[in-house]
């Protein structure tokens, strides 16, 4: 059977201002992977527009290859972008992908030792305790999986919180940004929350975001 493509016009007003597009949908069902790759597009023009705007007041992102420090927060995913990565580890060579597995399992058994899995799990989280747990994450100093000599081995890939967190104060300052000033910069629409409602609506249950760390 032969599937047409429809065209999707959009237009979103946001604080960085008005942003035109089309997206084409293809006339046939989608797997909720395949919904990512336009929102990680999206988030890039949203970044780029945000980036402007702090170069307009003087500012300049901080951040850059080799930084690795902002790889050992907690890192939210809607459902959809846990099912992409599944893909990228799925093509990930053989060698690579045996590495990532074991990182990923290790980080799962120090969680569970430190009895943190069913709380990071949990689908009905409000944001102060997630606020909390999320410092208590972050100073376990746990690398992300993709992680290679302090920079992202997955790059064109990454989830959307990855794209939206850049940060205009010195890289020193991320090494514990809940006692230091770290500025980030603002964003106008964050994708992974959109994406974890669209996903409830469709399965009948709880919006929820999921640690990467915890994906597999």
């Amino acid at each position: 059977m032969a599937y047409s493509s429809q065209i999707f016009q959009i237009k979103l007003n946001t604080p960085l201002g008005e942003f035109k597009g089309k997206v084409a949908v293809q006339d046939a069902p989608m797997r909720l992977a395949e919904l990512v790759p336009s929102a990680l597009g999206l988030t890039d023009i949203f970044v780029d527009r945000a980036v402007k705007k702090q170069k307009e007041l003087g500012k300049e992102i901080s951040c850059g290859p080799g930084c690795g420090i902002c790889c050992r927060q907690m890192v939210p995913l809607s459902p959809p972008e846990a099912f992409y990565i599944m893909e990228v580890i799925h093509s990930l060579s053989p060698e690579m992908g045996s590495k990532v597995r074991k990182s990923f399992y290790d980080i799962e058994q120090l969680l569970l030792e430190k009895g943190l899995v069913e709380e990071l799990m949990a689908p009905n989280y409000t944001d102060d305790p997630v606020m909390e747990i999320a410092k208590e994450y972050f100073y376990l100093g746990i690398p992300c999986p993709f992680l290679v000599r302090e920079s992202c081995s997955i790059h064109p890939y990454r989830p959307v919180a990855c794209r939206e967190y850049n940060v205009t104060t010195p890289p020193e300052n991320c090494t514990d940004p809940y006692l230091q000033r770290v500025e980030k910069v603002p964003m106008p629409l964050p994708l992974s929350a959109p994406l974890a409602r669209l996903t409830a609506k469709l399965t009948d249950t709880v919006p929820r975001l999921i640690p990467l760390t915890l994906v597999p």
